[in-house]
């Protein structure tokens, strides 16, 4: 099944009512540890649908987190029909599950560990005021803004030879970066770039 790279809000600092009723304080510091401690080669968080206890079916991975301005974000592979889903509005909120810092099956006691990332319907988040996926197509025509010169702009079709300054993983670099930016706009060009190099290299 095909998938695309993406990257989306998760979750936010504040003060949040689980689930199971109570509220619990997460400051920016408790989601630079959740940011810090995953490791999806060592426990995976999948995206599903809702919030099944059994975490299936997948309809893609996270493969790396990090914290902007209070806000915590997943960069994912997302499988197509997840990426339809979200694309026709069906699914048009993120919901995160974390278990709890001392829970005995958290990979790493003390700080919230990301168990999946659940796209939700109709019912709104618990979590109020986060962007909502928006999986737009990536531009076909690349444009070079910060630190690039912004009057060149280059189809993402052409082929490059082996002596090219920039290869075609490194447009495909640019256009993901790009798109973090488009997200996050609080990312400089280089934080989007180096973000992004985790998850193509």
């Amino acid at each position: 099944m095909a998938q695309a790279q993406k990257l989306f809000q998760i979750f936010k600092a504040g003060t949040h009512k689980a689930m199971s009723g109570v509220s619990l304080d997460f400051s920016e510091r408790d989601l630079q540890m959740t940011a810090a401690a995953f490791s999806p080669a060592s426990r995976p968080a999948p995206l599903v649908l809702g919030h099944p206890k059994d975490d299936q079916p997948a309809y893609g991975q996270v493969r790396g987190l990090f914290v902007k301005d209070g806000d915590l974000f997943a960069q994912a592979v997302v499988d197509a029909a997840l990426e339809t889903l979200v694309k026709t509005g069906r699914y048009r909120y993120i919901s995160a599950s974390f278990i709890s810092p001392f829970a005995s099956d958290n990979p790493t006691p003390g700080a919230y560990y990301l168990k999946h990332v659940g796209f939700l319907g109709a019912h709104p988040p618990a979590v109020r005021g986060m962007t909502p996926p928006a999986f737009a197509e990536r531009a076909a025509s690349l444009s070079f803004c910060e630190g690039f010169d912004c009057s060149a702009s280059f189809d993402a079709s052409v082929e490059f030879a082996e002596d090219d300054g920039l290869r075609p993983e490194r447009w495909a670099l640019h256009a993901l970066a790009l798109d973090y930016q488009r997200v996050c706009p609080a990312l400089s060009y280089m934080e989007a770039i180096s973000r992004a190099e985790t998850v193509i290299f």
